[in-house]
């Protein structure tokens, strides 16, 4: 299975190879790497790794918290395919299918987008969430699909309604400048980086010229 490690390392050169090396060593395989930010001397890193299963990942956790100065901040799996355009995938299906597009996005999001399911919610003219227009597998019933924040781009909470803790990360991504918003959820991980948000948000703009609510 594939699994993304959210590393953070010093800002000096070999310490991805430290890191590499130490995944090598634990028999993990890297499929690729994602530079987040870079600052006050650290940087922020998505490496997504193969595994064999939960416990291989487990050993290779451990080998890479333990080197130095290297700190392990979250752990996601399982995560999509890293074919670097699944984005674009995603956005090429709604298009060509717009009198489905909501089902469409609701259904491939998931896995395009590294989510573990997808809403397509509704807004009012004041801003606030209406109604819940469609939901992907694996997602709780659309009543327990309600959040306080604006239509805006951005990290958002949503309590889990299984176990009333907050999900690690969801995401709200405005679909055009119309009342729809997607809601991307991680239930356990890492949560949404702004590098990640300002890439949801292109998708998010591309797909308004053809989803509206009577869709």
């Amino acid at each position: 299975m594939l699994a993304r490690l959210r590393i953070s390392v010093p800002d000096s050169p070999g310490t991805l190879g430290r890191v590499t090396t130490a995944i090598g060593a634990a028999g993990g395989d890297i499929a690729a790497v994602d530079v987040l930010e870079s600052q006050a001397g650290r940087a922020l890193d998505d490496v997504f790794v193969t595994v064999r299963d939960a416990v291989h990942l487990a050993a290779v956790t451990s080998a890479v918290s333990a080197e130095p100065g290297i700190q392990v901040a979250g752990v996601q799996q399982p995560v999509p395919p890293v074919t670097g355009h699944t984005d674009l995938e995603l956005c090429q299906q709604v298009l060509a299918q717009p009198d489905r597009a909501v089902r469409t996005l609701v259904d491939g999001a998931p896995g395009a987008l590294g989510a573990d399911w997808a809403a397509v919610l509704v807004f009012d003219a004041t801003g606030a969430q209406e109604d819940v227009l469609a939901v992907s597998r694996d997602a709780p019933a659309p009543d327990a699909v309600r959040i306080t924040a604006p239509l805006r781009l951005g990290a958002v909470t949503l309590m889990d309604p299984a176990t009333g803790l907050a999900y690690s990360g969801t995401a709200l991504v405005p679909i055009g400048n119309g009342p729809l918003g997607l809601l991307l959820v991680r239930q356990e991980g890492v949560d949404f980086h702004r590098s990640e948000l300002y890439r949801l948000a292109q998708v998010g703009s591309v797909l308004g010229s053809v989803m509206t609510v009577s869709v």
